[in-house]
């Protein structure tokens, strides 16, 4: 790569070198065609990469250049032009993409107006914060419900335990919330007396001190469970029986029901007790007994953490070194329903080189869960996704596991226990260096929002068994990869800012930001138990009752979640490549001062205004970000590849760069990106003609740094704000060039009015960004290339506006420039490059140039109009800065000894141009041959006088002869079924012949949709043009209009077709073509050869002195080879075989000559 580098600097060392004189050209090669792969077809970039090379342009201050152009080349990739399956890598790719190129200069600096809020405040939403310093209560408002017994009619009584234990898990009245489970055989309850019927109350025998258990409920359920499992705790199905914030005595405390329970006297009993306390207590200490089995179950394990979209947690990693093939990343969450879904990660982490290795969105804003694991040190990751539903992950808690295994290439995840979604594949392995919980790795965005509890990283990938068995357990010794588990955190501490890895490693986790810790309320308590061989005294109470139900409303409250304030300055960084520095000024914690009170369920009750203690006003503040300079050179979008044949050598547009001048000097990098960079092959060359400029470009600057923006961000001044730009102090002309193109379904289909305006007041320049494409030299085109857009169509170069703003700046004074777009909607975002170029005063008085031959040429940009046999078309230039009133124009094909002269008048100040057609005699076209003809033109005489600078006085062009047809033949013409209106089914398509003159010879008139005609035209000798024309852009035969196929053919009478046109043409066909009479002998060119017979049906001989020749070419009328005879210096007549050859024009040559005689094939 070294080698070839060495190389090419020599070889431009050499072109520089060598062309030093005016009308020279210095070419400097960038970009060229392979630079994708490695020479044998294997990618060796990444797609999404821009291209990027060094441009080494010439930077000669003595030198001088009278333009530059840049020759933009475009070949199907790998020159494959058959894209048949519509595979964006396979030849031409089949989508349409921006396709940017810029040129970086690292001594300019671009800048970007950016926004930082003065304030973020977690959990809020609002301009204005009132706050409290001091923590705020919100309030729950719970129904309870006693029975009052009036009179006991009768009553039985079942004693369960006769132990005398002193239990202290029942109901733990020290602590805020706890749950147990009891159960009772069915067996031992009949045994004991219990009867099928209604058990209306229970008692306990408390052995301690009084105590309040605040929302004590007791809850009963039938089961054939004969122990209770921590593995498999029962969570639903019980009857509520007892709820009310309860006074402990001690002796026995009985509970009267206020919901019966039915025994069906077979099924075993779970008696479940929960309790609540805001305010911790003493412990409560129940009698009771010991049992040979596990018959309970308690939790009091009811902390988590709890993060509000602004907190962010650190893992440390040092101990994860032997995770690389496998992992197992779990933990209970309940994510907050009024926020998700939204872009949150809850787990990120990178590798040594900052990729991303391992990654949960949980979920993003689409709704859709991520899970991201492995990347083989690379920036690409594995991943699976899957749409979960809202319920899945927010409003109770749930258990979720994600594991990978890279050696088998399994990415699982798993939700309470049960697999949820896989995928196989996946064999890059990870490596964790960094790690973030509730958020981005780097902590500072996807926050998360909502309740965590118990994760858990193993560097092994657990089975569903063993994610089952131990989901609803603490982890302990016995588990069966406890020598696999690198991180525990059960965040159960309660308070505190850090939380400790419960493994070996004992590190700990660091909280950033306002981590709060809460608890679940008892009756929610649904992991986490610790099985006890102990259960309760109980007495089961049945009978007969009159009972008064009281209802009451209980208040619980809680501390409010504070808030976490972060507040911001800007510190600028004026004059640098530093973006503006945004600083924390302070970080605090305080409450909304507002406390809300809430029903059992949730929901909004009432809000009340507490203290303030002060007010937060949020805001914008504006900053820059600083870049490199870069100068978008050109903005193009690649084709719908599909039908696209770009050739061997591919296409080639020039473009006109001159303004760039100042910029194009000495090696600069050039990028292109936007999405399109690696669609097509791309050749990059720039030609600096070396001379005079018609005038210096003494600056380019940039107003605006190229970028896509929506349009209510550019409607408010966000982006593309007005700018404060000086004006270069000698400049006597001043120029805004400007490219916008509009993306997104509206911004791209909808045309908007655009503006540019200087220093504010009335709008100078108002424009409507739009471009129809229906007659794009580049087709046909797969997708809906005909549709037109704001401001490009695909296979061609976006539009460019120039405005001449002389008149309303001063050399050396600063202007305001705004862009502006006045009105969008929907999904409309715009491309804005915009550049201020300053000229000094022209250079020459007197000057005109040729700037471009319309036709004949084989320039891409002229396709839709050649080739021709009409009359030529230039465009001339005044490069002068007295008026252009005439001007003399000489023209000639090939080597023609004789040129045509045509007297130009007209008026054209300076940098004005004209459209010329020159007048096309017949001694034009005695010189054609059958293909690689040159075109050249040269102008002379301006006003009758000196050209003061002449090396912009001549050009020529490459170009192919037009096709000779007979003088008669047959139009076959099938109309499509679009019409223009439906009452009379008029068709969309129509055609017309023209003579060289312009008159009509025929013309269709109107035609009938869905119809085929068929019509015999005969014409003399000379120039003509067919022109088809199609009212609704979308030609005859269009895929995506739903208007069917139509055809439009010449046919040779009584032989083979042709020509046959395309239908996919859009708007138009214009087709230029000669006709000679078939029975005619005339020669273009005579050759001195005589040819006979002529016609002919099956041979022919050619007879003459062909000594000084060595080959006899054989052309059809548009210019393909289809027979080459060796001659033989030892005879004078060569017989040639066409019987094989359709019935049609063909034309003899000699060698390369150019000359050639017509043979007619009956």
């Amino acid at each position: 790569m070294k080698k070839l580098s060495f190389i090419i600097t020599c070889i431009l060392f050499v072109l520089q070198s060598s062309a030093q004189n005016p009308g020279d050209t210095i070419v400097i090669q960038t970009f060229v065609h392979d630079a994708w792969n490695d020479g044998n077809g294997n990618t060796t970039i990444s797609v999404s990469a821009p291209r990027d090379t060094i441009g080494y342009f010439p930077n000669n201050s003595n030198l001088t250049f009278g333009k530059i152009i840049m020759a933009y080349n475009m070949r199907c990739k790998d020159n494959n032009n058959n894209n048949p399956g519509g595979n964006s890598r396979v030849g031409c790719g089949a989508w349409d993409y921006s396709c940017h190129t810029y040129i970086h200069d690292s001594t300019r600096i671009d800048s970007i107006l950016s926004y930082q809020v003065s304030h973020t405040i977690s959990s809020f939403t609002g301009n204005n914060y009132n706050y409290s310093i001091t923590p705020i209560y919100n309030f729950y408002q719970y129904p309870q419900q006693i029975a009052i017994v009036d009179s006991i009619l009768s009553e039985d009584t079942t004693s369960v335990g006769i132990g005398t234990d002193s239990l202290d898990f029942v109901i733990a009245t020290e602590r805020n919330a706890h749950k147990s489970q009891f159960l009772y055989h069915a067996s031992e309850l009949a045994t004991l007396g219990l009867t099928d019927d209604t058990i209306h109350g229970i008692s306990l025998n408390i052995l301690s001190n009084s105590q309040i258990a605040n929302f004590l409920t007791i809850k009963l359920k039938h089961t054939a469970d004969s122990v209770l499992s921590n593995i498999t705790p029962h969570t639903n199905g019980f009857t509520e029986v007892y709820n009310a914030n309860t006074l402990l005595n001690n002796g026995v405390n009985k509970f009267q029901f206020t919901h019966e329970f039915i025994w069906d006297s077979v099924s075993n009993i779970i008696v479940e007790f929960s309790i609540t306390n805001s305010t911790n207590g003493l412990e409560s200490l129940i009698e009771g007994e010991q049992t040979i089995d596990i018959l309970g179950l308690f939790s009091n394990d009811a902390n988590h953490i709890t993060v509000n979209s602004a907190e962010s947690i650190d893992l440390p990693t040092s101990n994860m070194g032997s995770i690389s093939n496998e992992v197992t990343v779990s933990f209970w969450i309940n994510g907050n329903a009024n926020v998700l879904p939204q872009n949150t990660t809850i787990i990120e982490g990178y590798d040594t080189n900052n990729y991303r290795t391992l990654n949960i969105h949980f979920p993003w804003s689409n709704g859709r869960i991520y899970w991201d694991c492995g990347n083989s040190g690379t920036s690409a990751y594995d991943r699976i996704d899957k749409a979960a539903l809202l319920n899945e992950y927010t409003d109770e808690w749930s258990h979720w596991s994600f594991t990978k295994n890279a050696n088998t290439g399994d990415l699982k995840i798993y939700r309470n226990g049960v697999l949820w979604h896989s995928g196989t594949g996946h064999t890059r392995t990870i490596d964790i260096q960094t790690l973030k919980l509730a958020s981005h790795a780097n902590g500072n965005g996807y926050f998360w929002n909502g309740y965590i509890k118990e994760l858990r990283i193993f560097d092994k990938e657990l089975s569903a068994t063993t994610i089952n068995n131990w989901m609803n357990k603490r982890i302990d010794y016995s588990h069966p990869y406890y020598s696999n588990l690198v991180a525990h955190y059960p965040f159960n501490e309660g308070q505190g800012v850090v939380s400790l890895n419960n493994t070996n490693n004992q590190q700990v986790a660091t909280f950033n930001g306002n981590v709060n810790w809460e608890y679940t309320r008892g009756n929610e308590i649904n992991q986490f138990f610790t099985e006890v061989n102990y259960r309760p005294n109980i007495n089961f109470y049945q009978g007969q009752y009159s009972i008064t139900l009281s209802n009451d409303t209980v208040l619980d409250s809680l501390i409010a979640s504070g808030n976490t304030i972060t507040e911001y300055t800007i510190i600028p960084n004026y004059g640098t490549l530093v973006h503006d520095s945004i600083a924390i000024v302070a970080t605090n914690t305080y409450w909304h001062s507002l406390s809300y009170l809430f029903d059992e369920n949730g929901n909004i009750l009432n809000v009340d205004t507490t203290n303030i203690d002060g007010s937060i006003s949020i805001n914008n503040l504006t900053y820059y970000k600083r870049y490199p300079m870069a100068f978008q050179i050109m903005s193009f979008v690649t084709p719908y590849g599909m039908g696209v044949d770009f050739g061997a050598d591919g296409k080639t547009w020039y473009f006109d760069v001159t303004d760039f001048a100042p910029i194009l000097k000495g090696n600069k990098q050039i990028t292109m990106s936007g999405g399109g960079q690696w669609q097509e092959d791309i050749d990059l060359k720039f030609l600096f003609v070396v001379g005079t400029p018609p005038r210096d470009v003494l600056e380019m600057q940039q107003v605006w740094r190229p970028q896509s923006k929506g349009y209510g961000t550019i409607i408010a001044n966000n982006a593309f704000e007005p700018r404060d730009v000086l004006m270069h102090p000698n400049a006597s002309a001043y120029k805004l060039r400007t490219t916008i193109t509009g993306h997104g379904q509206e911004g791209e289909f909808i045309p908007q009015n655009h503006y540019l305006n200087i220093d504010g007041g009335t709008q100078e320049y108002i424009w409507p960004v739009w471009t129809e494409c229906a007659e794009n030299p580049i087709y046909p085109q797969g997708g809906t290339w005909i549709y037109d857009r704001a401001g490009w169509c695909p296979g061609q170069a976006s539009d460019l506006r120039e405005d001449d703003i002389t008149d309303l700046v001063t050399p050396g004074q600063m202007h305001n420039i705004d862009y502006g777009v006045t009105n969008a909607s929907g999904t409309s975002n715009y491309w804005v490059s915009s550049q201020l170029v300053s000229y000094g005063t022209p250079n020459h008085s007197l000057d005109a140039a040729i700037i471009d031959i319309l036709s004949p040429t084989n320039q891409i940009l002229h396709v839709r109009t050649n080739p021709l046999c009409s009359k030529p078309k230039i465009t001339i230039q005044n490069t002068g800065d007295t008026p252009l009133t005439s001007l003399q124009i000489e023209y000639w094909i090939n080597g023609a000894a004789s040129h045509e002269v045509y007297q130009w008048s007209g008026n054209l100040n300076f940098l004005e141009k004209e459209t010329i057609e020159l007048p096309d005699p017949n001694t034009l076209w005695h010189n054609i041959a059958a293909n690689n003809n040159v075109f050249y033109v040269e102008i002379s005489l301006p006003n009758n006088t000196s050209d003061q600078y002449y090396y912009n006085n001549i050009m020529n062009s490459t170009f192919e002869s037009a096709p000779i047809y007979p003088n008669t033949f047959a139009l076959w013409f099938q109309t499509n079924n679009g019409i223009i209106n439906t009452l009379n089914q008029i068709s969309e398509s129509s055609w017309e012949f023209f003579d060289n003159n312009g008159n009509s010879i025929y013309a269709s008139g109107d035609l009938i949709a869905n119809t085929q005609y068929r019509d015999t035209l005969t014409f003399n000798s000379g120039c003509y043009v067919f022109k088809v024309t199609d009212t609704d852009d979308d030609g005859i035969d269009f895929w995506a209009n739903n208007d069917g196929g139509g055809m439009a053919r010449f046919r040779e009478i009584g032989a083979s077709w042709l020509k046959s046109f395309d239908g996919d043409f859009g708007r138009s066909i214009h087709h230029e073509f000669r006709v000679e009479d078939a029975s005619s002998s005339s020669e273009i060119t005579d050759m001195n050869i005589v040819i006979f017979p002529n016609p002919t049906n099956d041979e022919i001989f050619v007879i003459g002195n062909l000594n000084n020749s060595s080959k006899i070419i054989l052309s059809d009328n548009i210019g393909r080879v289809v027979n080459i005879t060796n001659i033989n210096r030892n005879i004078s007549t060569h017989k040639i075989d066409v019987r094989n050859l359709s019935k049609g024009i063909y034309f003899i040559s000699l060698d390369d000559t150019k000359t050639k005689n017509k043979v007619v094939k009956q």
